[in-house]
């Protein structure tokens, strides 16, 4: 699933809400080596962020997207 988001992010595309709250769920669950990407404190910032949102955009700040945005794309590709 990572590989996916990985490959819209490169390209600079805009990534769906929907497949942006899976990804980052599937990191903070289960993305052993996407996790390790991550610092401990982004870790549980990426953790508040997917729990918060409760898979609605609109329990999110926009400043919060675009956070959780920026922590899957680093998860996910292994840089800022």
């Amino acid at each position: 699933m990572a590989g996916g988001i990985s490959r819209l992010v490169t390209r600079g595309r805009a990534i769906p809400w929907l497949a942006l709250y899976q990804s980052g769920k599937w990191i903070y669950g289960h993305g052993r080596r996407a996790w390790q990407n991550l610092e401990p404190g982004e870790r549980e910032r990426l953790g508040g962020l997917v729990r918060k949102s409760k898979g609605r955009r609109s329990n999110l700040s926009s400043k919060e997207r675009d956070e959780l945005r920026m922590l899957v794309k680093k998860a996910a590709i292994g840089e800022g």
